[in-house]
C-alpha cells in the first residue's frame, strides 16, 4: 500500500538543526524516520521537538488558451 502525500519537501528546525528535507520514498514507513546531512547540524541542542516551518504546496498552472 502506497501512502500518498501532498508535499515534498519541508523546511525544518530539530535540535541545533536546520533546512529542509524531502520524501525519500526509498524508506519503509516505519514511523519517526528522519535523515538529517551533516550540513544541517548547526549547534549543540537538547531541544527534541521538530519544528515544521515551511511545506512545499502543490503547484497549480493555468493555462489560457486563445
Amino acid at each position: 500500500m502506497r501512502i500518498r502525500r501532498k508535499f515534498s519537501v519541508m523546511q525544518i528546525r530539530y535540535g541545533g538543526c536546520k533546512g529542509t528535507v524531502s520524501v525519500n520514498p526509498d524508506l519503509d514507513y516505519t514511523e519517526k524516520q528522519l535523515i538529517l546531512r551533516k550540513s544541517m547540524h548547526k549547534f549543540i541542542s537538547t531541544h527534541d521537538v521538530l519544528e515544521l516551518c515551511k511545506i512545499s504546496a502543490p503547484r497549480i498552472y493555468i493555462f489560457k488558451i486563445k
